[in-house]
């Protein structure tokens, strides 16, 4: 087995600022970024990230602006405690260094796997099942989820915050017309590893078709709030998991 190698780095939250297009950074910001990295500087040589700068509402990130603390694995390279964050329209993992509004942008084929408190992603590189970019993994059993999220830039006169662009955005600008959508996909991984798309509660149902009624059954007396298409998942393949 290859040997992992641990690399530790404080943690940090930095905002960035939104907008479009996106700008790359100054060289030499990107060099005195990767000097300071010193003897964790294997995971900061990749290509610098790139800035929105043009105002818009939304954001491109996968969740929210905020970078958080997190594990990321790089090459065969374990990193603790990276402050980082998922481009959703580029499909780049963004790394930072403590102290510095300086990102660095890793390509969905050098990341082995992110983990983000409870939450973990996997990179998916181009000649992989599924199309590349970064996905959220649900489930620790032999069956899986796998959310992909997407974003692009889309423009409008009128009020899309919430449902319209998938996703609630507290400082929204009405004069703004530029948005940034998201657009959600999941797959279905089953034992053998075969990923299946699916759109709907029952698609994910009916991928444990011996067990249909049983898994229903489950989920009325659990309590558990299944309003949210991402909780639905997770609470089917524990109860799978069982």
């Amino acid at each position: 087995m290859k040997k992992i190698n641990v690399f530790t780095v404080s943690s940090v939250i930095f905002l960035l600022a939104v907008g479009f297009p996106a700008r790359a950074q100054a060289p030499t910001e990107l060099k005195s970024f990767q000097d300071a990295a010193r003897e964790h500087s294997v995971v900061f040589r990749g290509k610098q990230a790139a800035r929105y700068t043009f105002p818009a509402n939304g954001h491109p990130y996968w969740a929210q602006p905020a970078f958080e603390s997190g594990d990321i694995t790089f090459e065969g390279n374990f990193y603790r405690n990276l402050p980082m964050n998922i481009d959703a329209v580029a499909q780049r993992a963004l790394v930072q260094l403590t102290g510095s509004p300086v990102s660095v942008a890793l390509a969905p084929a050098q990341v082995a796997s992110i983990v983000i408190g409870e939450r973990r992603f996997v990179g998916i590189g181009p000649d992989e099942d599924l199309p590349e970019g970064f996905y959220e993994v649900f489930g620790k059993g032999p069956e899986q989820v796998y959310k992909h999220v997407e974003k692009k830039l889309d423009s409008s006169v009128n009020n899309v915050n919430g449902g319209v662009i998938g996703y609630y955005d507290d400082n929204y600008r009405p004069d703004v017309t530029r948005h940034f959508t998201l657009v959600a996909y999941y797959y279905f991984r089953d034992a053998a590893g075969t990923f299946t798309p699916f759109k709907s509660r029952g698609a994910l149902v009916r991928q444990f078709p011996d067990r249909k009624r049983e898994i229903r059954r489950a989920l009325r007396t659990s309590g558990i709030d299944v309003s949210n298409f991402d909780t639905y998942c997770k609470a089917v393949l524990n109860i799978a998991a069982q």
